[in-house]
């Protein structure tokens, strides 16, 4: 029986994309728009002067307003802490995230090399991860793989940067 093989599509060959003219230079259409709409409104006689104004004006003032609210509101429950606390709390908050990135820098470089068993140069096996290492690869961002290696019963683990294959 004859079967027909099966047709892959075929990618088109990726040629060098060209931009068209608008999208090279649309930045720059874009200035002239606004330097001509100045222009325009300079020497129109219509009110839209005005109404570009008080516009702008209120929205200008409601900006402000919301800036001041959450500035005052801010700064009233700043008053309730020390700067020392501030100061204490920031510190913290910077030695977490420098451990966090240093755990996460170790144990990339020193489980990254992970190919073929260590004990005897068997091929591994890779298994399911448990829970811990779930976590902890969430926690620290990094891919975590567990393998094992069915001659000789061991178990290892390879981490590598989630950016890498």
């Amino acid at each position: 029986m004859n079967v027909p093989e099966k047709q892959h599509r075929r990618r088109k060959k990726s040629k060098h994309f060209e931009r068209s003219i608008i999208r090279e230079f649309s930045a720059e259409i874009m200035i002239g728009i606004i330097f001509f709409f100045g222009i325009f409104l300079l020497y129109e006689e219509m009110e839209i002067k005005t109404y570009v104004f008080e516009g702008v004006v209120s929205d200008f003032q409601y900006i402000t307003h919301g800036i001041s609210h959450f500035m005052s509101t801010l700064l009233g429950r700043a008053e309730e802490y020390e700067t020392s606390d501030i100061v204490g709390s920031t510190l913290i908050f910077i030695a977490f995230n420098l451990l966090i990135s240093r755990i996460r820098q170790k144990s990339i470089l020193i489980l990254s090399e992970l190919t073929e068993c260590p004990e005897c140069g068997d091929d591994l096996v890779l298994v399911h991860r448990n829970v811990f290492q779930r976590i902890y690869g969430f926690v620290f961002r990094v891919k975590i793989r567990r393998f094992h290696c069915q001659s000789c019963d061991y178990d290892g683990l390879r981490v590598r940067s989630p950016k890498s294959i």
